[in-house]
């Protein structure tokens, strides 16, 4: 199996998964809306990302660029939340 097989096999099977987590879980209405929405749009970034890498090497600089930039956003918002 493919690399991108794996990938594109562990988002289509995680997806589900979690939904029903947070379907049957003990949440709030807001919290299920915003969990699912949350994974939900990380899930289609992740997919993208995946695409991008396998089409051609500027998917992989995109996708290169678009990780940096999602580290270096996330670090700074963990220091201002704190």
């Amino acid at each position: 199996m493919e690399t991108k097989q794996v990938h594109y096999l562990i988002a289509f099977i995680s997806f589900p998964i979690t939904i029903l987590h947070f379907t049957f879980g003990d949440y709030s209405t807001e919290k299920l809306v915003s969990g699912i929405a949350f994974y939900l749009t990380h899930t289609a970034i992740y997919l993208g990302f995946i695409y991008l890498f396998f089409k051609s090497e500027v998917g992989k600089k995109v996708v290169l660029w678009g990780l940096l930039f999602i580290a270096i956003a996330s670090i700074l918002i963990s220091l201002i939340i704190r």
